[in-house]
């Protein structure tokens, strides 16, 4: 938040200062000078605005090709705005004013499958994302092409009347809303990509308060117009870096728009999980598959308890990596055909403290690591490995439990079938207060009856290897059995 302020701080303090203080009434009066900075400065912005579209549409990452179709909308008309400067090829014309008038507003348009709540209209554009993208952009150029064949066809706005101020006043509500956006996505993925595209809206949200009263040629005039073009650019940058590596896990971003956004765009796409999760991958598969599912079900009860975006991040890492330390876990055991023997499920209860460990010495996954060595403490003191009960286990450890639990005892096995999911839900009710926190289950049981189970995991391909060992076959690990209760243990071991 401190990076992010400081990054905003030099906007707000000129818009402010330009706007009201002693900057408001100066002014430089150079149309040749502004005709020739605002093409190049937008025309390099549609440049990159088509980028964004090119990366989102050859890796399938339907939010960043809606993103760039707006950034282009949006750098179109401020082209036309300034190619119809008066004084250069034009002379007076109602053009120049038109068109940076409607190109925050139309860029929203073009992002409003983002924007908005997941209605059925705006989920339905979301599934056809591509020519959702394509139709924005070719209606932006449309109408940038005629305004300039035809700069006097309507009226220029005025700046400072009530329409003005009002479409000045929603532009910066939705430019906030992206800029929110992606300072949440910085917080849960915590890179600094995401953390310029949100600077960068914020910028192009700032430049729409010229509508407020500023006059042409003043310093507020030149400032907004430069405060768009950064921000344009910023977010161009953004979008394109925070995706830049996220090629080989494009199919798992390819529902981005459909599923929380949040969840899918930025948790587990560190390169430090990726190699995690490879090394899973390689050594137990069946496990590996079962944290990817209680990886999306964690997020989802997280999303429904209210954490705060730097807690989901947290909850998701633990819940993507609470069984890693099974990587030191000796492979007769995981690859054991059956229950384990008491001394074997002894040995296994270390796995809490061989993931929690390395983790706590990466800062990127510090703030998780407490909740994978916490992840089988139970209410009633009675867990491991340090018998934490009540409410000194954190919600997250909570939740991360509860969902192994759901997934260990749903999931079928190849030497067992999974329980249905009604038994394994009144389990997970008679064991609410003693073995797991009873408002976790209440929010699963919520959860899973809105959203239904885990069946294609948005993380499926995360740190997925191209090609399995030679002479490597699949482990038939009893996942997580001591994530059960005793009698749960006992009836899937006899299934």
């Amino acid at each position: 938040m401190l990076l992010w302020a400081a990054l905003a701080a030099p906007g707000l303090l000129f818009t402010a200062l330009a706007a009201v203080g002693p900057l408001a009434g100066i002014t430089w009066v150079e149309p040749t000078v502004a005709f020739a900075a605002i093409v190049a400065m937008t025309g390099l912005c549609v440049l990159g605005s088509l980028v964004v579209v090119a990366v989102g549409w050859r890796h399938r990452l339907a939010e960043i090709a809606i993103l760039g179709g707006a950034l282009t909308v949006q750098s179109v008309l401020a082209l036309v705005h300034g190619l119809t400067v008066p004084g250069v090829l034009y002379g007076a014309n109602d053009a120049t004013m038109v068109s940076i008038f409607v190109s925050v507003p139309a860029a929203l348009v073009a992002a409003l499958p983002l924007v908005l709540p997941p209605v059925p209209a705006f989920r339905a554009a979301a599934r056809s994302w591509r020519t959702w993208t394509v139709t924005s952009v070719l209606v932006g150029a449309g109408i940038g092409c005629a305004l300039l064949a035809r700069p006097h066809a309507v009226p220029a706005p005025t700046p400072g009347a009530p329409l003005a101020v009002a479409v000045a006043a929603l532009s910066l509500a939705g430019a906030l809303v992206l800029s929110v956006r992606h300072l949440r996505l910085f917080r849960i993925g915590g890179r600094r990509a995401s953390l310029w595209a949100s600077v960068g809206f914020l910028y192009i949200g700032l430049s729409t308060l010229v509508w407020l009263g500023t006059s042409p040629f003043s310093v507020a005039w030149w400032g907004a117009h430069a405060a768009d073009g950064a921000g344009v650019l910023m977010a161009c940058a953004g979008l394109v870096l925070a995706h830049r590596r996220d090629r080989s896990i494009a199919p798992t971003l390819a529902p981005v728009v459909n599923r929380d956004p949040l969840v899918a765009l930025e948790l587990g796409l560190t390169p430090v999980v990726h190699r995690f999760m490879a090394a899973l991958d390689q050594k137990d598969l069946v496990t590996r598959d079962h944290v990817v599912r209680v990886g999306e079900l964690a997020m989802r009860v997280g999303l429904r308890a209210g954490l705060d975006p730097g807690r989901l991040r947290a909850l998701g890492l633990a819940a993507l990596l609470h069984d890693i330390g099974k990587l030191d876990a000796p492979i007769e055991i995981l690859q054991k055909p059956g229950p384990l023997t008491d001394d074997e499920f002894e040995r296994m209860k270390a796995h809490t403290v061989w993931g929690a460990e390395p983790m706590a010495g990466v800062p990127l996954l510090a703030p998780a690591a407490g909740f994978v060595r916490w992840h089988h403490e139970r209410v009633d003191g009675g867990g491991y490995p340090d018998g934490l009960s009540g409410g000194l286990i954190p919600l997250e450890a909570g939740i991360v439990s509860v969902c192994d639990a759901w997934d260990a005892m749903t999931f079928t096995r190849p030497y067992r079938p999974g329980m249905a999911p009604q038994t394994a839900l009144a389990i997970l009710h008679e064991g609410a207060g003693s073995q797991w926190r009873a408002d976790v289950v209440e929010l699963l049981a919520r959860e899973l009856e809105h959203g239904g189970p885990v069946t294609v995991p948005v993380y499926d391909r995360v740190g997925r290897g191209e090609t399995w060992p030679a002479g490597v076959g699949e482990p038939v690990t009893e996942v997580c059995p001591d994530a059960l209760p005793p009698g749960a243990r006992s009836e899937v071991a006899t299934r």
